[in-house]
């Protein structure tokens, strides 16, 4: 029987070796064509060398989140991350650096630090921390969960004023993907009344929160010639962009949408559209397939993990990567409203590398931790 079992974890160890060069090397892969793409939709200006500085510090955070943090030292400091992170969207609010019309970066002299960021992978463990707490409990009430409810609308709340509803939303994603898989229950009555709250907030947010160019975000996604010139401009150049690119594209650095600059944001939330033009359909397949091979590696490193807290939290990780992703490429295509979700691993942005590059070494640490187990 010893052998056996020894044999079996051989195996275990072996697949989980390969999964990890699986993550690591789709990792690698995107980074590299995120930042070569970079270079080309600002044609190697500052802008490039700065993100490379950026690229060093999130590498190595990687390396520190992924090799020298153990994931019991994040669930044993949650709470306080959460708080830390909460205190500095508080900060912000009142002292933040402006740009853009929004005040979302806490200047600290050399660097501009973006809290929102933190708070996608701060809500993720807040989650988890909630439930490997109550890990007891076989099934869940929604009275059990007001405590969880009112740390996402914090944060949600928090970021909405800054204003940045894409972020905001996309903390609310991430926190939805990880209840996802908790088993909760839910009677008829209070189902309707869910839903009635949702239309509730829907129209309240529609007349009485969203600003008049987040509505007109909205109406152009349903019409993008209804302001050709204005609030449709970016949707409408993208969509030649990404067109006038083909099956193969136009070759690096040939873009005309981009090298032309016709094509605004091309280097935060329409990168996607400088890559589809200069490589094409099939260029463009190649991040899909990268994008999907993480995150079904993020799944599996999720599935193999015997600890709440470690499943959960690979849960939220990958919602946080794969739905960006996904967010993005809508918006470029047209198909989602423009809300500045940056592409991981390709837009310009220090504060949204460090996230990505620090969930990818979180990822990597909970694998260790479930290879170490066995």
């Amino acid at each position: 029987m010893k052998p056996l079992i020894e044999n079996y974890s051989s195996v275990q160890k072996t697949e989980g070796n390969a999964l990890l060069v699986l993550l690591l090397a789709s990792f690698v892969l995107l980074l590299a064509i995120g930042t070569t793409n970079l270079f080309s939709a600002v044609a190697g200006t500052e802008i490039f060398w700065t993100q490379i500085r950026h690229l060093a510090v999130s590498l190595g955070a990687f390396t520190f989140f992924g090799f020298f943090v153990s994931t019991r030292t994040l669930n044993t400091y949650a709470y306080a991350l959460f708080a830390l992170v909460g205190a500095a969207l508080l900060f912000v609010l009142f002292t933040g650096h402006i740009a853009g019309g929004a005040q979302r970066w806490i200047n600290l002299g050399i660097i501009r630090f973006q809290p929102s960021e933190a708070a996608k992978i701060s809500i993720a463990v807040f989650v988890a921390k909630f439930f490997y707490n109550s890990r007891n409990l076989h099934c869940y009430y929604l009275s059990d969960l007001k405590g969880l409810v009112f740390g996402i609308l914090l944060y949600f709340s928090l970021i909405f004023l800054q204003p940045d509803f894409g972020t905001a939303g996309m903390c609310v994603l991430v926190a939805a993907t990880q209840i996802a898989f908790v088993k909760i229950i839910i009677g008829r009555r209070t189902f309707f009344g869910i839903i009635s709250l949702g239309l509730a907030c829907v129209f309240v947010g529609w007349n009485f929160l969203l600003r008049p160019y987040q509505k007109l975000r909205v109406m152009t996604l349903l019409n993008p010639s209804h302001d050709p010139m204005g609030a449709g401009y970016n949707s409408l150049q993208s969509l030649v962009a990404v067109g006038s690119g083909g099956s193969w594209g136009k070759g690096f650095l040939q873009g005309t949408q981009t090298q032309l600059q016709f094509l605004p944001a091309r280097q935060t939330d329409f990168i996607f559209s400088v890559f589809a033009e200069e490589h094409g359909f099939w260029g463009g397949a190649c991040v899909f397939a990268l994008f999907t091979i993480l995150s079904l590696c993020a799944l599996e490193i999720a599935r193999r993990s015997k600890d709440s807290f470690n499943t959960l939290l690979a849960l939220g990780i990958t919602a946080l990567i794969f739905v960006e992703f996904v967010i993005n490429v809508a918006m470029v295509l047209g198909i989602f409203p423009v809300v500045g979700m940056p592409l991981p691993f390709f837009s310009y942005g220090g504060s949204s590398l460090l996230t990505s590059c620090v969930g990818i070494g979180m990822l990597v640490a909970i694998e260790r931790v479930a290879r170490s187990n066995r």
